[in-house]
Parts: structure tokens; sequence; C-alpha cells
């Protein structure tokens, strides 16, 4: 089958991705401080109105979930396209969140914009660990970080990643992800 316009019947460009700009964010203050931080990939993001606070000229909690969220699809997009999607459709597998922490820094407000980063930082068992920063892209105000674990689901349950998966994210990221301790705590026990 050709492709026409980035398309075929196991893949579709995904953009536009909601609140994310395509390409190199615009210099500023905020994409040094996210690279700074050593983020390689990282984008600029609009907040939408459904970020809103109802109430306030601010963002609501939601918004940087849905940021974050939105950011993991951009990655993907942006540097793994096409062949992670094909895989994932061609094995009938999906990518899910198993944790997701965020920590809030300061307030975000609607008529902001913002720079976001994502990074694959370690391989824990069958699991991957997603770093991700949000700043204002004016002054690189901290907003918020999150830190996901993604795993990966086919039809006999959870399978480890591909290695050529994690070769793929070595040249993104710059170099090989380190391994961590294959350690899960059980669902609803407290560290």
């Amino acid at each position: 089958m050709s492709e026409r316009r980035g398309c075929t019947a196991d893949w579709s460009d995904p953009w536009p991705v909601v609140g994310v700009r395509r390409g190199e964010p615009e210099p500023s203050a905020g994409v040094d401080t996210v690279r700074g931080e050593g983020f390689a990939v990282v984008f600029d993001v609009d907040p939408i109105p459904s970020d809103a606070d109802l109430h306030q000229d601010h963002l609501n909690n939601h918004a940087a979930v849905r940021m974050f969220n939105e950011l993991r699809i951009a990655y993907v997009a942006s540097e793994l396209a096409p062949e992670w999607p094909r895989f994932i459709r061609r094995s009938n597998s999906t990518v899910v969140v198993r944790e997701l922490h965020v920590e809030y820094e300061s307030e975000g407000l609607m008529h902001e914009r913002f720079v976001g980063g994502t990074r694959w930082s370690g391989r824990r068992g069958k699991s991957g660990v997603v770093e991700q920063r949000l700043v204002e892209a004016t002054t690189g105000r901290p907003l918020a970080r999150a830190w996901v674990v993604q795993l990966l689901v086919g039809s006999e349950g959870v399978e480890p990643f591909p290695d050529w998966y994690w070769e793929r994210l070595a040249d993104v990221e710059g170099g090989p992800i380190r391994v961590l301790e294959a350690t899960r705590r059980d669902w609803g026990v407290a560290p």
C-alpha cells in the first residue's frame, strides 16, 4: 500500500496533538530550562479552553495531566512514528499507564504559554519509566513535573517492550536507557 499524506491502513499521522505545537519550539527561557534539565524532546504547549478553572483565570488540576498525556503522544508522533504505532497495531497491543505521579510546582494561568519535555529515563522489568516537565515559556518558571510507568500489553497480558524499541529510544535520548531494579509495589500500598 502506498503512503499518502502520512497515512496507511495501520498508521495515520496523529497531529494535531491537542495544545502541543508541532516542530521545534520557539526559543525561550522555558526551552533553555527544559533542555538544561536533559530533555531532548521539547515542545511549545498552549492551554485549551477545557484547561481553565471555572472560577478563576488559572489552570485546573487536570490541565497538567492532559498536557503531559498530549506530550507523550507528541513524543511518539515526532520521534517513533510510523514504526512504533504500526508495531502496536500489527501486534494488537497497547501501551498503558500503570502509574502517573504529578508534582505541581506553581500556578499556571490561562494566558500563559508553556514548554514541555518528555524523556524515557529507565527500564524496570517489563515496564518503562517516562519523566516529563512543564515550565512557563517566557521565564522558565516551573509549573509541574510527572513520573509515569508505562507497560506494553498484548493478548497474553503484559509483555516486554521489544529490544528494537529500546534501541530507538536510545537514539532519541542520546544514550542507552538505564536499567532500574525490577521492583513493584502492590496496588494501594503506600511506599
